[in-house]
């Protein structure tokens, strides 16, 4: 600034003050957090009663430690006026940005709004001043100017109702981003900065050129190809995404969002980039209801607060997320101090915002959802007052707006909650004729259109609870069937449409009116787990969809539609392993009738799963209590968006129609060509077994099979397991009897009739559902008893996840090669010496070896990730004798364990690879076929990743054996398999074999399971 040195001794003075503040560090005051806690703890916003004023003011600090450096700044400002006020001698651009830029300061510091509109006055001054006067392409002398001017506009638009600020800070950063003697720096600051202005734009237009303009800007001339982005690269291109997701509802923009996001944090936890990730993971809870995410959404929201100044021109928003937060906490887990904590945080948020803010009207919507949160709480006259006092401003000052609904619905919900306390039935009507117009409202979103229609049949189903009403009722269960019909992305509300519909067409007995709404949930719930979406947010939508399709399928049973229920458990389980049998199986079918999709569709698989990979790992640390490594999420977008173009560029291959559909009903029945397929289905309501034979499907009804004796024949087995002793026989024995009494008998009596004496026995493929899918069904029976009644003497038992994957897997079968290699993996000692050590490990691979000459063993610390991924592929079987570790909540980061404690092998890692060649996988490891507890219908565990993988048979563990009976079961397995036997005859002889040799232990030849063939 030498420039006005000598020019006016004002402007000098004025410029040193101003450097003088720049260069002071500011008194480390309370933060905005300390503020607002020390204003509760003291009663300040108790005080004021929600009658007299909803919003209560933050408290100043008094004195104000930065008092010193706010003077520096408005001494400035007083040397600068006579100056400003010229009328003779106009002052010029450098006097003019001067002046705007200590308002601008003095806003940063103290929040005052006056300061920041003449700050953007001056600069818009300032600007024409300096504009260039002549020539096609004249170049402008002053971009600094222009740019800081958009800065300023970009944070008056955010006080502003409309978009002229918003264009007119498009208007300077352009002008600037333009200017020939723009550095390379401050082209990029101006792309930053009109990417947060083109978010705004489409925020409050809704316009999708907005939104592409702010993607493209946040792009523009940024390489995202590295492994690491910059904090303002991650900044800038999450926040459109986040934009677009409120506006769109694709999971995919708000994953995007949340790890570009993530990414700015890491690199810079800025209060801003704290308070975008915090938003961003607050709006991905309701999507997926991983409570990890709704934990670190409130995590964030405390850090940005704790970050921010009492001070934050925008204040309000750090201290409204973090009562939305603990909004969103109290819904998922309850306890009133969370709720008691947010309403007088969104108090505070209300009163740090002037008369006529454009945020005015939410932030008060918000007060009133929490308060009426707190009210279903405590049922307390206070609360109650607060929340309806909310309710009634918010619904008043929306008059003529067009976001009236929302507050129209809210308090129809507050009608309802009032009536379930009173019975006062005026409150109903009030609560339905406001749900009714809030629903009139044209073009409402998806998924708040749902959210009422939801709304609206409860309270209709309530008032006809009270006095029954045949065409409030009807009403009730159209609003229903509407909703059911929306494409939304709110799980709650999907999953709470299908189970009303469901609950009052089963009032009436109209069973196939109940299968429809069923139907309908899981197929949005094949939406919400299409390909582009995270491992982790398609296991939490199957966790919130958990149990639907047994319900369904039992509904239409009782309709007397067993193909219909067939249908709908096809629908809905073993949805991520199907799904991932169909695009690598795809891969390999393209490559004789269209290789270059084959190419793309392989290329674009690896791209998802390398960025999926690496969110992997990240979660892996964060389960470990570790800082997760930020990774580039643009990746992960791009390929999910190709392969969406990629599936329609499929269908048109003649022969390729039907890629990522499900099997017709005549291809479900085709598969049961070679054997008949027992698909058990377990309900409160009902249990079946649908044998599924080429001519049709049969149903076995199993009324002693109920959920509560299913849950406690696993514990009997578990419990068994870890004590194998007589004691844990005995129990186990019981069991399988028990089993065999009321399910596998009843179900053999119609699919596998008794043999005769010479013939060979039949195959079998049981395909179980829910806790089912943890018992020893191939292993029911008498066995102290010797007379026949044993599945093990019946039939040869096979599992599939779905008819489905036994399809596909037998798609791909391979013709067994003479002495093919095999792969023995043998890890009998970790590294950090955490795991118990497995000392028959090493001699079980040895004896494996033994039988097949061509075999490569890797043992201890030759067994490495990479070393794994690069030999599985080269042989066609492989042996596995390792630990593995489960993760209930997202199986799909289960992994095996090897020898060095940060050299895992995932279930992601091995679902990736593409194995063409391949024929057998022995996994010789605890629990190895056993699902996920929370979402058991999914076959999200290593042997499933296996199937994905390639391998057509796969051999498992259901629970934790003995070492030494692991290595002597692996050894007559193998011998078996080298005399020509198939894997499943293969086993069936072992298991015979070794239960002939101890009968009361069926801990030790129960376990294993032949998954596939």
């Amino acid at each position: 600034m030498a420039r006005f040195r000598g020019k006016d001794a004002r402007i000098e003075a004025a410029t040193g003050l101003y450097r003088r503040f720049l260069f002071s560090e500011p008194v480390t005051v309370p933060t905005l957090e300390d503020a607002a806690m020390a204003a509760i703890v003291d009663g300040v916003v108790d005080r004021v009663a929600p009658g007299t004023s909803l919003g209560v003011s933050l408290p100043a600090p008094d004195p104000d430690p930065n008092a010193p450096r706010i003077a520096l700044l408005t001494e400035a400002i007083a040397l600068l006026d006579p100056v400003l006020a010229r009328r003779v001698r106009s002052p010029g651009p450098s006097a003019l940005s001067l002046a705007a830029r200590c308002l601008y300061a003095l806003y940063r510091e103290t929040g005052d709004t006056a300061a920041l509109r003449r700050a953007v006055g001056l600069g818009e001054r300032a600007a024409a001043v300096a504009a260039p006067k002549s020539g096609p392409d004249p170049a402008d002398p002053y971009p600094d100017i222009a740019h800081e001017l958009s800065i300023a506009l970009l944070d008056l638009a955010a006080d502003e109702e409309g978009t002229d600020a918003l264009s007119r800070a498009v208007h300077h950063a352009v002008r600037a981003f333009r200017a020939p003697s723009a550095s390379d720096r401050l082209k990029t600051a101006c792309q930053s900065l009109l990417s947060r202005a083109f978010t705004a734009l489409f925020q409050r237009t809704g316009e999708d050129e907005h939104r592409e303009q702010a993607l493209r800007m946040a792009v523009l001339g940024r390489d995202f190809t590295e492994e690491t982005v910059s904090a303002e690269d991650g900044y800038v291109l999450g926040s459109p995404f986040l934009a677009a997701h409120e506006a769109t509802g694709s999971v995919r923009d708000l994953e995007t969002a949340v790890v570009a996001l993530r990414e700015a944090v890491d690199r810079d936890p800025r209060p801003d980039h704290l308070l975008s990730l915090a938003r961003a993971l607050r709006l991905m809870y309701p999507v997926n209801g991983d409570e990890r995410v709704l934990r670190e959404s409130v995590t964030m929201s405390r850090r940005a607060l704790a970050a921010a100044r009492p001070t934050e021109p925008g204040r309000h928003r750090y201290l409204e997320q973090a009562a939305y937060a603990r909004l969103l906490s109290h819904a998922a887990h309850g306890g009133r101090g969370v709720v008691d904590v947010a309403v007088p945080l969104q108090r505070l948020a209300i009163g740090s915002l002037p008369e006529g803010h454009p945020g005015r009207l939410d932030a008060i919507g918000t007060l009133a959802d929490i308060w009426l949160a707190r009210y279903e709480k405590t049922r307390s006259t206070a609360d109650l007052d607060g929340a309806l006092e909310a309710t009634l401003t918010a619904m008043r000052l929306s008059r003529g707006r067009p976001d009236r609904h929302r507050h129209l619905a809210r308090y129809g919900r507050g009608a309802r909650l009032i009536y379930e306390d009173t019975g006062d039935a005026s409150h109903l009507a009030r609560g339905i004729h406001a749900t009714l117009r809030a629903l009139k409202t044209d073009d409402l979103p998806a998924e708040l259109k749902a959210a009422y229609l939801v709304q609206g049949a409860a309270l209709l189903l309530d008032h006809t609870d009270r006095e029954p009403d045949p065409d409030m009722r009807r009403a009730a269960r159209n609003m229903l069937f509407e909703c059911s019909k929306l494409d939304h992305g709110d799980l709650h509300v999907q999953v709470e449409c299908a189970r009303r519909w469901a609950d009052l067409a089963v009032s009436e007995e109209s069973w196939h009116e109940a299968g429809l709404a069923h139907l309908g949930a899981l197929g949005a719930m094949a939406r919400l787990t299409a390909t582009e979406v995270s491992r982790q947010s398609q296991e939490s939508a199957l966790r919130r969809f958990s149990g639907m399709a047994s319900m369904g399928a039992t509904y239409s049973l009782n309709a007397g539609s067993p193909l219909e229920a067939l249908t709908l458990l096809e629908l809905g389980r073993s949805v991520l392993l199907t799904q991932e049998l169909s695009l690598y199986d795809e891969v390999r079918a393209l490559r004789n009738s269209a290789p270059d999709l084959a190419r793309q569709l392989a290329e674009q698989l690896k791209r998802r799963d390398e960025s999926a990979a690496a969110l992997g790992a990240r979660m892996i640390l964060a389960t470990a209590g570790l800082p997760g490594d930020g990774r580039l999420a643009d990746r992960h977008r791009v390929a999910g968006r190709n392969l969406q173009i990629l599936r329609a560029q499929i269908r048109e291959v003649p022969g390729h129609e039907r890629f990522m559909s499900g099997l017709t009903e005549e291809d479900l029945l085709s598969v049961s060509a070679r054997g008949p397929i027992v698909v058990l289905n377990l309900s409160a309501l009902r249990t079946d077994a649908l044998v599924v034979r080429p001519d049709g499907v049969t149903v076995v009804p199993l009324p002693a099979v109920t959920p509560e004796r299913v849950g406690a024949l696993v514990d009997t087995f578990l419990t068994a397991a870890e004590d194998p002793d007589e004691h844990g026989g005995t129990a186990m024995l019981d069991a399988l009897a028990w089993l065999w009494d009321h399910l596998a008998e009843p179900v053999l009596a119609v699919a596998a009739p008794p043999p005769g004496p010479d013939g060979p026995l039949p195959r079998l493929w049981w395909c179980p559902t829910g806790p089912l899918s943890h018992l020893p069904l191939h292993a029911a029976g008498h066995h102290l008893a010797d007379d026949g009644r044993t599945v093990l003497d019946r039939v040869v038992s096979s599992y599939t996840p779905t008819i489905t994957a036994l399809s596909r897997v037998r798609a791909r079968r391979t013709t067994p090669s003479a002495g093919a290699g095999l792969l023995a993996v043998a890890v009998g000692r970790t590294a950090s010496g955490t795991e118990v050590p497995l000392p028959g490990a090493h001699s079980e691979a040895a004896a494996v070896a033994a039988i097949h000459p061509a075999t490569t063993v890797l043992a201890d610390g030759e067994a490495t990730r990479a070393r794994l991924l690069a030999e599985l592929p080269r042989h066609p079987r492989a042996h596995f004798t390792c630990h593995t570790r489960s993760d209930p909540r997202s199986p799909s980061l289960s992994r095996l364990v090897l020898h060095e404690a940060d050299d895992e092998l995932t279930v992601g890692d091995i679902a990736r690879l593409d194995l063409s060649s391949v024929e057998l996988a022995y996994l010789s490891t605890c629990d190895a076929a056993r699902p996920g507890a929370e979402i058991p219908d999914e076959s999200v565990h290593i042997a499933g990743a296996f199937l994905i993988a390639g391998y057509p048979d796969v051999v498992g563990t259901l629970w934790p054996m003995p070492d030494a009976t692991g290595r002597r079961l692996a050894r007559h397995f193998h011998r078996r398999l080298a005399e020509g036997d198939d894997p499943a005859r293969a086993l069936h002889r072992t298991t015979i074999r070794a239960r002939r040799n101890a009968r009361g232990l069926p801990v030790g030849w129960a376990n294993l399971v032949h998954i596939g063939g």
